[in-house]
């Protein structure tokens, strides 16, 4: 994969595969040179004369407190640490049974294994997990004028998911959740963007979208996926080669679609210049949008004047921006569609979810807390009256407490209410303006997002274009599949995304 900044110009190597043709390769020369002309090129961020303060030793050491007692609190670590106490005590024990006396060594061996089963069937407790409200299944109105579609989307996805067979022995949604980062099928090695910089309007902060195409270049018969990631990772999608490269790799080699993955501001190894990234922000998106569409008319028929097949995919953080960005923007969205997965749009019921705040949040805090304890984030901050000592403090522990602490400050909002509301679709009745078809993908043993935040059977009742696919199990942003699944990798999600933009044009 080409890392962040060395992409070769857009359009500038020569299709790949056999069904390339001369109209196929102008198409798509077509259509990267209209990224190319849109492209503003990465923000001058200036060389400070002075290097920029950051956090103390003291304060970093004091931002790792939390991280122990989350640890303790979290089910997973109990497993692990069970289960290789379990096998090391049952090793140790088998190898001194080889000699005699051998009876004495027996049930230290049996007491190992039974650690160790227990370990990996999550049995060792930890903080309280409350069991989630909404029931497992497909919400969707089938009343209305989108009766047909939604009817569509429910049976094709009911039938599919009835097929799925999850990783049995996964017991819990914690195991479930990392099992495919820990063993995966890196399908994504071969991957190439091209990078184009995008300038908002509204702060004048640029941002990146990075470009993939199918082996045969841009194909104007086919979607094209916007990609919306999680919350700021550090390390390039490209690289990284989880979900999203995943995805990716699906949509350009399988489905022969063009895919464009928004890279979060100061994500990736990016850069900005005062405007950080948040998570009620949806201009960016408005921009990457408009440039997609702007380059698929430059190469469409003449008769394609109506909606084109633009669609978006989010996972994770991913998801709740998209939901709030289709709501804001309504019949405006230019959107065909949207699917998401492990996503949520009511802040203030996943701020009522205690395991994830006790435990996962905490290691998503120290993240977020890392990337502002330095350079210009931190001193940006301190100019904008954030109180960065408290914010590096063991007393921000949440993702709740951060965005308290220093999101609502550092970006003028009037409270955590206020930042909550702008930032879920819920917030402001803004789910009621969604016009296009919106899939939220959740699990019932999501460690980190409720779906109960998503509030399913109240807004699949309200608005007819919110649909909602529940399942029992799957972790986050995960559904490992199988007795092997790091051969079948992310292809619950890929084919999800299949699916659902099969359903949606299917009507054409």
């Amino acid at each position: 994969p080409r890392r962040p900044g060395s992409a070769r110009r857009v359009g500038m190597s020569p299709l790949r595969g056999a069904r390339a043709s001369p109209s196929d390769g102008s198409r798509h020369e077509q259509f990267a040179a209209v990224l190319r002309a849109k492209s503003v090129g990465a923000p001058p961020v200036p060389r400070e004369s002075t290097p920029s303060p950051g956090a103390t030793v003291l304060q970093r050491i004091d931002m790792c407190a939390p991280l122990v007692l989350a640890a303790w609190r979290c089910a997973l670590v109990r497993s692990l640490l069970g289960a290789v106490l379990g096998l090391v005590l049952a090793a140790a024990c088998g190898a001194a049974m080889l000699w005699p006396p051998a009876r004495q060594w027996t049930l230290g061996a049996l007491l190992g294994l039974l650690l160790t089963t227990a370990g990996l069937c999550g049995c060792l407790g930890g903080a309280r997990w409350p069991e989630a409200r909404t029931k497992a299944g497909f919400y969707g109105s089938e009343s209305g004028i989108s009766h047909g579609r939604n009817g569509r989307i429910k049976s094709a996805f009911e039938a599919w998911a009835a097929t799925c067979m999850h990783t049995p022995f996964l017991r819990t949604g914690e195991l479930r959740s990392i099992a495919l980062s820990v063993c995966r099928r890196r399908r994504g090695r071969q991957l190439e963007y091209e990078r184009v910089w995008l300038e908002n309007p509204v702060d004048k902060e640029r941002f990146a979208v990075d470009w993939a195409f199918p082996p045969g270049g841009h194909d104007r018969e086919k979607p094209v996926v916007l990609v919306l990631t999680g919350m700021m990772p550090s390390q390039h999608w490209a690289e990284e080669r989880g979900f999203v490269a995943d995805a990716v790799r699906h949509v350009t080699s399988d489905l022969g679609s063009t895919a464009a993955v928004l890279v979060a501001r100061g994500a990736m190894g990016t850069q900005v210049r005062e405007h950080l990234y948040h998570g009620a922000r949806v201009t960016d998106v408005r921009q990457a949008v408009l440039l997609a569409e702007e380059a698929m008319r430059s190469v469409a028929r003449e008769a394609a004047a109506g909606a084109l097949p633009l669609f978006a995919v989010g996972f994770s953080m991913g998801g709740i921006i998209l939901g709030n960005y289709c709501g804001r923007f309504g019949a405006d969205c230019r959107l065909r569609g949207g699917i998401h997965f492990s996503g949520i749009y009511d802040i203030g019921v996943q701020n009522k979810f205690s395991y994830s705040r006790n435990t996962w949040q905490t290691f998503l805090c120290y993240g977020m807390k890392s990337a502002v304890s330095r350079g210009r984030p931190f001193r940006v901050a301190t100019e904008r009256g954030v109180d960065m000592g408290f914010v590096l403090s063991r007393k921000v522990r949440s993702m709740a407490d951060f965005d308290e602490a220093f999101v609502v400050p550092f970006n003028g909002y009037r409270s955590l209410g206020h930042y909550y509301d702008e930032m879920g679709v819920a917030g402001g009745e803004n789910w009621k303006h969604v016009r296009v078809p919106l899939l939220a993908v959740a699990a019932r043993d999501d460690p980190i997002t409720s779906c109960d935040a998503l509030r399913a059977q109240e807004f699949s009742h309200g608005n007819e274009n919110l649909l909602f696919l529940i399942t029992e199990r799957g972790g986050h942003c995960a559904w490992p599949l199988g007795w092997v699944p790091w051969r079948q990798g992310f292809d619950f999600t890929n084919r999800a995304i299949s699916l659902f933009l099969q359903t949606v044009l299917v009507q054409n």
